[in-house]
């Protein structure tokens, strides 16, 4: 009898299907970590202020390479690259103030204009070059 039970359980184990067996040996595979197909997750960011902080911020740095460039080529004029430069501390300043409450996505959008403006203003500006030349 207890050779039966033993033989029947045996058989049992065996028919289970290969995924249940396999199962088993995967533990810590499943629910946030990546799935077996090799599919890589990124963490969630720490703090999703940061992130849009240093977008915006990287944003305006690469605005105030364009008005060194042209100020360098002499497209642009001594008071132009100043108050374009003005423009971009305002920008870095509304950011700065934004990210201590956390951004919404209003603001996030409104400091996004205003860069897009200033690299609109700063295109416009290195166009029309020197007056008098």
């Amino acid at each position: 009898m207890r050779l039966l039970a033993i033989g029947t359980g045996f058989l049992v184990l065996t028919a289970m299907p290969a995924s249940a067996q396999i199962a088993g040996s995967m533990r810590g595979l499943s629910g946030a970590s990546p799935s077996i197909r090799g599919e890589i997750r990124r963490d969630a960011a720490a703090d999703p202020t940061l992130a849009r902080r240093a977008s915006i911020a990287r944003e305006v740095g690469g605005l105030r390479e364009e008005i060194r460039d042209g100020r360098e080529s002499g497209q642009l004029s001594r008071s132009e690259a100043r108050a374009l430069r003005r423009e971009g501390h305002r920008i870095e300043a509304s950011s700065a103030r934004y990210a201590r409450g956390g951004y919404s996505e209003a603001e996030v959008s409104m400091l996004r204009i205003r860069a897009e403006a200033l690299r609109s203003a700063i295109v416009a500006k290195r166009t029309q070059g020197l007056p008098g030349k």
